[in-house]
């Protein structure tokens, strides 16, 4: 139970934040969720466990809804539904669909007293107290770039490609399969099969053995494998790479990552093929579809947030490839100000930062004011108005 439950009139509200990969939760005006979570439940009439973003009959979402919901309230929050208003933070790109299916539950499943649909790019600046910033959400699905200009969102500015987690994985799988890696084996190596190995533990091979490396041997790498030059390095693709690392999985086998899949995996965020998109492109082209008078100040506000931006060595190549193209590049030449891209520290991890965000956003009258009970739900024909209806402001205290 919350630490100050007993001295408020008013129990602290729940805070949801269901991410493809990720579902976060936990109470209002905490530093930190309570439980960050896989977003799938296992479901018996089905006999198998289910990613809730990927569920498309309506009926069998519903279902998992409420089983992974209901778990998360008696196993993480130990809390009752009932006694709680509800806020769920959500992106700009999450389907209609599901926001609809959530309230459903939330209502007529739990009969929480009141629910608030949050856009996180938004609610993320309150954890610097800032009403300008180029959010920049490097996630599981995607990437996108939404920048916000005095607390309001300049929606035909936002830009988004399938760069994130899931590019890593089906990248490092790919690497994986060519190179044909070895893992001990009864004192045996054994070359492993693309089954030998599930998407958790892809997942786990990414964060704790990969990193984003220098812009000069990212150049490098991209320099050779587009011109299918054969390397004289230890490895056959770089000279003097990292040194190799043995991964544990599957209880006693160790999976030997090379040295150069390591730092190679994360360029597919960086490589440019024609008018494709890079992390950096996405940021500069969000900047120059803005009006004249915003971009100085959105370069010098960049907020990266989302799990995948915590790949060591990121932001630090990302900070490198926007100056290399900004003073480079005929495309990016109207931007004249290429040393002047700074980007935010926030004061918790990236893979949370639109939780905590909310945590402080909800503290306010603006919970109250904007929430939406059963009753209004009923009224409004079991809709959910879109988040851009609302004047979401978020103004820095003084």
């Amino acid at each position: 139970m919350p630490v100050f439950d007993s001295l408020q009139s008013e129990k602290n509200s729940v805070i949801f934040e269901f991410g493809t990969a990720y579902t976060k939760c936990g109470f209002i005006s905490e530093p930190s969720p309570r439980a960050i979570i896989p977003s799938q439940i296992y479901l018996d009439s089905v006999d198998k466990n289910l990613h809730i973003f990927q569920i498309k009959d309506v009926g069998l979402l519903i279902q998992a809804l409420e089983k992974f919901i209901q778990m998360i309230y008696f196993k993480y929050l130990a809390a009752n539904p009932k006694d709680r208003r509800v806020v769920v933070v959500e992106s700009i790109f999450s389907e209609k669909i599901f926001q609809q299916q959530v309230a459903q539950v939330f209502f007529k499943r739990f009969n929480v007293p009141s629910l608030l649909f949050v856009p996180n790019h938004v609610v993320v600046m309150a954890t610097l107290g800032i009403n300008t910033a180029l959010v920049f959400d490097i996630g599981y699905a995607e990437a996108i770039a939404i920048p916000i200009y005095e607390g309001i969102t300049i929606l035909d500015s936002v830009q988004f490609a399938p760069l994130g987690g899931k590019s890593l994985h089906l990248r490092i799988m790919d690497e994986l399969i060519r190179r044909k890696p070895t893992f001990r084996k009864d004192g045996q190596d054994v070359e492993i099969q693309e089954s030998t190995i599930d998407e958790s533990t892809v997942e786990d091979i990414i964060f704790r053995t990969c990193f984003v490396t220098t812009f000069e041997r990212g150049s490098q790498l991209a320099r050779q494998k587009k011109e299918e030059v054969e390397s004289t390095g230890d490895d056959g693709i770089i000279k003097r790479p990292p040194p190799s690392v043995h991964f544990p999985f599957g209880g006693n086998k160790f999976l030997e990552i090379p040295g150069s899949l390591r730092e190679s995996v994360c360029e597919v965020l960086f490589e440019m093929y024609g008018e494709e998109h890079t992390l950096a492109t996405l940021i500069i082209d969000s900047i120059i579809k803005c009006p004249l008078d915003c971009r100085r100040r959105l370069a010098q506000n960049i907020v990266l947030i989302g799990g995948t931006s915590m790949i060591p060595g990121l932001k630090h190549r990302l900070y490198k490839e926007i100056e290399h193209l900004t003073t480079k590049s005929e495309r990016y030449k109207p931007l004249n100000f290429s040393n002047e891209f700074k980007f935010h520290q926030l004061p918790c991890k990236e893979n949370y930062a639109s939780w905590l965000g909310a945590s402080i956003w909800a503290t306010s009258d603006l919970l109250a004011m904007r929430s939406i009970t059963a009753e209004q739900f009923a009224r409004n024909n079991e809709t959910i108005s879109d988040w851009s209806n609302f004047n979401f402001l978020i103004s820095p205290t003084p």
